[in-house]
């Protein structure tokens, strides 16, 4: 069993969770944010916004996911290094 990839994959699902999250976070940031051109804020798309909050929904559970992964890597090879001492 190798360990090590699964550590690395679950390392992996956690920075694409948390790069999503920033990438949607700063979307909902720019829908509200004023346009350079005119003072007044942009009327954010309700359809948009509602992608968006699924979106971080999404990515918060990807993020969780890939921890429990990497919580049960770290707990089998901690088992395994226990078995073989």
């Amino acid at each position: 069993m190798a360990v090590n990839p699964i550590l690395s994959s679950g390392a992996q699902g956690i920075e694409r969770g948390l790069r999503g999250l920033e990438e949607t976070a700063a979307k909902i940031a720019g829908a509200t944010s004023p346009e350079r051109e005119q003072d007044q804020p942009r009327e954010p798309n309700s359809r948009q916004q509602v992608e968006a909050q699924v979106d971080l929904k999404l990515y918060k559970r990807q993020v969780q996911a890939s921890a429990k992964v990497v919580e049960t890597a770290d707990a089998t090879i901690g088992f395994l290094l226990d078995k073989r001492v």
